[in-house]
């Protein structure tokens, strides 16, 4: 081969990778949909790497490129192999995420898997979350039926309420059968809470809380409910998912303008991972009740990481089979940052104080539901 043939097929080979580079650059001007797209169950709205658009996050072993990014809350990355010019790559969990057990089979770190045809279900790292794909059996009937009940469809998977009466009765013209015969729309407070059946009532008209709910109830006054009054009680936190590391914790309200009961949730950590158990007790003491962080950390979520640094409480540990979970807390709502760029807020669980004794959690139903809420997260034991 001569040398002026050598050059031209040099001159070639750059000319090619040279157009390669320019196709995987980004953009001049960004031209996104005017609405969002609409993702598959399990399926997050991420920015593509060149900050232009919302696209729906590729999965596990799914194509992948500048304009379609891999799922990272679910720890992917987008593995172009060993080529420096490539347009797309595919999908791979990073190598430090843990696999998952379900059901007697193993799943990568971000795959995800349906076990059955109402959940579809994604491991993170050792742990496998799940969201139900039939939604309306999770959701209350109309209010106008007194009778509802869920049947199976022929040729489909979720169920759907039937209301066994001929017509449905309108909310506001069913308020005698719900709130009592004879009851007048106007009717006191004490009339309205009397004959509510989930509140109880004591001496004098007042408002008792059940054992159920964590704060006192009380009164809301809002227009949109048609001259109904709601009795707004909310439940107490439940406890971390997690007895060590970044956890979930929910509660339930209906502390809103539609009066409806929804499940709320809060980032929490009881105490980080991988510490000494026993290393700062004192001399005869048997417990470490609540410990401070020696220095300003930054909470993790999903991959993202808090803009700001804190110094949280955690609670310790006991010598003696005791164990130490939060007695007080407050909520505390937090800006966080991912690596893209994208921000959001989460309420983060602030430990104030812990208790130490024999009534562990990591054995009991608050650790492992049998009702499992939306997205809730869970653990598998070791």
């Amino acid at each position: 081969m001569s040398s002026r043939t050598a050059r031209t097929l040099a001159f070639a080979v750059t000319l090619l990778h040279l157009a390669r580079l320019a196709l995987s650059t980004c953009p001049a001007a960004c031209h996104c949909p005017q609405e969002a797209p609409k993702c598959a169950p399990g399926v997050g709205l991420v920015w593509d790497d060149c900050g232009c658009c919302k696209v729906c996050a590729k999965q596990l072993n799914e194509d992948c490129s500048k304009m379609q990014p891999c799922d990272h809350t679910k720890g992917l990355e987008c593995n172009f192999g060993a080529s420096s010019t490539a347009l797309k790559g595919i999908c791979r969990a990073q190598s430090e995420g843990r696999p998952c057990e379900y059901n007697s089979r193993i799943y990568q770190n971000g795959e995800s898997f349906q076990p059955n045809c109402k959940h579809q279900c994604t491991c993170i790292d050792g742990a496998v979350g799940c969201i139900p794909l039939c939604p309306q059996e999770l959701s209350l009937p109309n209010l106008g039926c007194s009778n509802p009940r869920l049947v199976k469809v022929t040729g489909q998977c979720c169920e759907e309420w039937v209301c066994d009466e001929d017509g449905a009765k309108d909310p506001v013209d069913d308020r005698d059968g719900l709130l009592g015969k004879g009851l007048a729309f106007d009717a006191s407070e004490v009339e309205l809470t009397r004959n509510n059946e989930l509140i109880a009532v004591g001496k004098g008209g007042s408002l008792k809380r059940l054992p159920v709910f964590g704060t006192e109830p009380r009164i809301l006054y809002n227009p949109s409910l048609h001259g109904q009054k709601c009795i707004v009680q909310t439940t107490s936190w439940s406890q971390c998912s997690k007895t060590c590391g970044t956890g979930i914790s929910t509660r339930v309200t209906n502390d809103n303008l539609e009066c409806r009961l929804v499940k709320e949730t809060r980032i929490c950590e009881v105490r980080p991972c991988g510490l000494p158990m026993y290393g700062s007790l004192k001399k005869g003491k048997k417990c470490s009740k609540t410990k401070k962080s020696p220095e300003p950390v930054k909470f993790t979520y999903a991959g993202c990481s808090s803009v700001k640094k804190y110094r949280p409480k955690y609670c310790g540990s006991c010598v003696d089979g005791r164990c130490c979970t939060p007695q007080q807390t407050r909520t505390v709502k937090m800006r966080f940052r991912c690596e893209d760029g994208e921000a959001f807020s989460k309420n983060v669980m602030m430990i104030q104080s812990c208790k130490c004794n024999y009534n562990c959690p990591h054995a009991n139903e608050a650790a492992f539901p049998f009702y499992r809420l939306f997205n809730d997260i869970h653990k598998f034991r070791d």
